[in-house]
């Protein structure tokens, strides 16, 4: 039984590191990170808060593409764990 359990839990732990590890841009099912909506004065993205990060790099990206800077403007939490986040262009 014990043999069992050591097995599932290191099985376990390994998914959620390996899930955090992913370095793609679009995150995993921990750091997930979605543009709602961009353009060239904006941009908003629903991100957990393990995409942060993620939801900075987009948008420091899509200011770039402008040659611009992009400014946080704030967040609003929604029922869940996701927050969605705006940035300006300037």
């Amino acid at each position: 039984m014990n043999k069992k359990l050591l097995i599932f839990v290191f099985g376990f732990a390994s998914l959620l590191f390996f899930a955090g590890c992913q370095t793609t841009n679009e995150g995993n099912f921990i750091a997930r990170c979605y543009i709602l909506d961009k353009n060239e004065k904006s941009i908003t993205i629903e991100h957990s808060d393990y995409g942060k990060g993620i939801a900075f790099q987009k948008a420091r990206e899509w200011a770039e593409s402008f040659n611009k800077t992009a400014v946080y403007k704030g967040s609003s939490q929604q029922y869940g764990a996701d927050v969605i986040s705006t940035w300006g262009l300037e």
